[in-house]
């Protein structure tokens, strides 16, 4: 293969995915602080990041067609350009309610990110391989979150929260450049679909109809809306409430990566010797596990922080195997259309991720217990699906 596929766009989507990624945890050590800046609740200011993952959602059903019709890149360069938008609004927020319209057009920006990068992977590479290379993937972008929360408590401490966003603009607008001298197309003019409002409509209810393709993309989307009620309730619950500096919160944040990319390593070591449901359901066995042992730390008022983080370490090995292969699993469901495809499919993970946040902001109250219960319903609700699956015999992959 070509040597720019294998790694020149790799390369490409990881930095697009990351920094997508980085838009909210360089900023989740901030949200006390922004809380304090403009005068509002934590649940308020944790709505920045909902908006943010609504935009993402929103947008993902239009940038996946768009792909199918006029090609992968200038579909990335016109997301990426949005983005780059949105976070230069949010640099120079001067209210609440500028921040939040900002944060939203940066979703609708970040859309591209996942939807396209997805479609991209399946242009190029099949079923076994796209695990694999979603592995990889994961690695490289799990460092970027990981990072991301100790530079920006770093940034928030020293140079106030509005740096965050202003590192973030510097990196799309390095993103931008590149897809403009870097990128090259990989869906073929020849395999593109007519562009219309028919053909979408109808490209979406062929998606619609494919009921196996939906209930395997749950599975992901639901254990996406698990770790972000997780990422985005933790700074709050360990600087807000357990005294842990802003400067220090990164730390925490990067070991639970740091089992994730470790995870990740081993998916794609074993991943060509184990069947695809198999290393899902061995992911989904550790975040029951992980989830369990956090809900009963909330009953038993552990207030730890240390020991709070050590928990949820299962959960964070279990989603690097649930994540690649489940995603994997999803796609080998569909037949054609897998921009629109990837685009229910990341739209599904962020409005899920949405309404986790929603909720962990509506029933917080300052300890781990309902960030537990949140993790534990969607893992048992994925496990669920699997099952009914299963009896089904959801697909035909090779054991």
């Amino acid at each position: 293969m070509n040597p720019t596929y294998n790694f020149i766009v790799p390369f490409l989507l990881i930095l697009i995915i990351a920094t997508a990624e980085m838009a909210t945890a360089i900023y989740a050590p901030s949200l006390p602080t922004v809380a304090r800046y403009f005068h509002i609740s934590e649940a308020v200011a944790q709505w920045t990041v909902s908006i943010n993952l609504l935009g993402l959602a929103l947008s993902g059903p239009i940038y996946g067609p768009w792909s199918d019709c006029y090609g992968r890149r200038i579909v990335l360069r016109t997301g990426m350009g949005l983005f780059l938008l949105g976070s230069l609004f949010s640099w120079g927020a001067d209210s609440i309610h500028v921040l939040l319209i900002s944060r939203f057009i940066q979703g609708l920006g970040a859309g591209v990110a996942v939807v396209v990068s997805f479609a991209v992977v399946r242009d190029l590479f099949d079923e076994k391989k796209s695990a694999q290379v979603l592995s990889y993937m994961g690695m490289a972008i799990a460092l970027s979150p990981g990072i991301a929360p100790i530079l920006g408590g770093y940034l928030t401490c020293h140079h106030g929260w509005k740096m965050c966003f202003g590192v973030l603009s510097i990196v799309a607008t390095a993103i931008v450049l590149l897809l403009c001298f870097w990128m090259p197309e990989t869906l073929p003019e020849k395999k593109r679909s007519h562009f219309s409002l028919k053909a979408i409509r109808r490209g979406y209810w062929k998606v619609f109809q494919n009921k196996r393709f939906l209930m395997v993309a749950m599975i992901p989307g639901l254990m996406i809306g698990g770790i972000w009620a997780w990422v985005t309730a933790l700074p709050v619950l360990f600087i807000g409430y357990l005294d842990v500096p802003i400067q220090h919160y990164g730390y925490y944040g990067f070991c639970g990566v740091a089992f994730y990319v470790m995870g990740a390593y081993i998916n794609s070591r074993i991943v060509n010797h184990f069947s695809l449901k198999s290393l899902l359901v061995f992911g989904m066995g550790l975040c029951i596990f992980s989830t369990c042992l956090l809900v009963a730390a909330g009953y038993g008022n552990v207030k730890n922080p240390l020991a709070l983080q050590a928990l949820g370490f299962p959960f964070a090995l279990g989603m690097a195997f649930i994540l690649p292969n489940g995603t994997a699993l999803a796609f080998s469901e569909v037949r054609e259309g897998l921009g629109t495809s990837s685009a229910i499919l990341g739209s599904l993970e962020m409005a899920l991720g949405a309404f986790a946040i929603f909720l962990v902001g509506r029933y917080f109250d300052g300890t781990i217990t309902p960030i537990a219960a949140i993790m534990l319903g969607a893992t048992a609700l994925s496990v669920g699906i699997y099952a009914c699956l299963n009896r089904n015999a959801f697909n035909s992959e090779p054991t």
